[in-house]
């Protein structure tokens, strides 16, 4: 896509979401490659499968802390601040720890420094998406995801540093380089974005109340969530798709040490990834989007069974077939990420309240996913294989919810 083609596609796009996405390669570029080098930087320094794990729980559990607060942050401090604050916190902060890190005390603090990201999940999607008309959300998300993607283009250059200094030398000096990128593009952000119109209704409407008080009023507004059309199924769809993401952290591993792959071939991994995406945004997207939510779900969590099923039978040292595998798990995800977002935001009411549920879903998907890292590195350690079976056999339920939550859709849609 070439750049003028690239803005054109943005020209009607309010201006957070427009700024937002042209800023995003700059947290993405370091975010991405990080991330997935993240359990081979871990086993590296020393951690066994169990602290990986064990480390993958807690981190959850300090984000489900914070994510308890989301609502009330975001609410009293607005969209645009809580967002600059808790991502200078969350990400800045510590990717100057994990550069530094060499035991699992240091993993655990840049944990507890990163867990604050929960609270910019929902200002940051809400600062994005609140001024964006439904049709074109699912468009916006899908570019946020196929940025991030792309982003992993870069791995195969880290493998080549990583092949020739090593994994903790390459890795510490690029989560170096992170801190500081990341850093320049809060700042630069921050300025070229505006607060929401809802954001500044909840301002206001939280200015006189205390942290707790606007947490009863979440809480409140929480337990009202029966009574939006749809909101429940969509949710356990979320929670279930986040918890499956959370059992595939050993994904690398299961490659590098089950299947013998070495890092220069896995590097690899997420450029196959962003070439498929790349192609699904161009030409599976747009005929999506003629579909209704629930029948695309149907249609993404179906193509992500095929990808489980078949990474289970990925023979040892065979590079095309894993990652032409990878590859249509990487799709599946991307695909599942953009639309299950969409639905989410599609069931949402409008208004102040929409933060208070947002930060709800958020909250339960963390409860459900903290013991899916302990959990994947109990199983990993006693069978690599067995884990990623387990995997596959969430798909299988996913599938079903998701075909359920299609019929729904239609008897809701066909006249009485």
């Amino acid at each position: 896509m070439s750049r003028g083609l690239a803005l054109r596609s943005l020209a009607d796009l309010p201006r957070n979401a427009r700024n937002s996405i042209l800023l995003e390669p700059l947290w993405a570029v370091f975010g991405t490659v990080v991330l997935y080098y993240a359990p081979l930087y871990l086993r590296s320094v020393g951690l066994s499968s169990a602290e990986i794990g064990l480390l993958g729980s807690v981190t959850l559990a300090l984000s489900f802390v914070c994510q308890a607060f989301a609502a009330p942050i975001t609410n009293r401090l607005g969209r645009k601040r809580t967002t600059l604050i808790g991502d200078l916190i969350s990400w800045s902060a510590p990717m100057f720890v994990w550069a530094l890190a060499q035991s699992l005390g240091a993993f655990v603090v840049a944990a507890a420094l990163n867990a604050i990201n929960r609270v910019v999940a929902v200002s940051w999607s809400l600062l994005v998406i609140e001024d964006v008309d439904a049709p074109q959300r699912p468009r916006v998300f899908g570019i946020m995801n196929l940025i991030v993607t792309f982003c992993g283009l870069l791995t195969p250059l880290l493998g080549l540093l990583i092949t020739r200094y090593g994994v903790v030398p390459t890795l510490r000096v690029f989560y170096a380089l992170g801190g500081v990128g990341m850093t320049a593009m809060f700042l630069w952000r921050n300025a070229i974005t505006d607060e929401t119109r809802s954001g500044e209704e909840a301002m206001r409407l939280h200015r006189d109340l205390s942290l707790g008080q606007s947490l009863g009023q979440t809480l409140r507004r929480v337990s009202g969530m029966r009574g939006h059309p749809g909101l429940v199924g969509i949710t356990v769809f979320y929670v279930l798709t986040v918890f499956i993401e959370q059992l595939s952290l050993f994904q690398i591993l299961f490659l590098g040490e089950t299947l013998g792959f070495s890092a220069q071939t896995l590097s690899y991994v997420p450029v196959v990834a962003a070439l498929v995406t790349a192609l699904l945004y161009g030409v599976a997207l747009p005929r999506l989007g003629r579909l209704p939510l629930g029948q695309t779900l149907v249609a993404v969590r179906a193509l992500a069974l095929v990808g489980a099923g078949a990474l289970l039978l990925v023979p040892p040292g065979h590079a095309a077939l894993m990652l032409a595998v990878v590859g249509v798990i990487g799709g599946a995800t991307f695909l599942t990420q953009t639309y299950r977002d969409a639905a989410l935001f599609a069931r949402l009411p409008a208004g102040e309240g929409t933060a208070d549920l947002y930060s709800a879903v958020q909250t339960l998907t963390l409860l459900c996913s903290i013991p899916a890292a302990g959990l994947a590195g109990l199983v990993f350690a006693a069978s690599p294989r067995g884990l990623f079976a387990l995997i596959a056999l969430l798909c299988v339920a996913l599938l079903v919810l998701a075909t359920g939550l299609a019929r729904r859709e239609t008897r809701a849609a066909t006249p009485a």
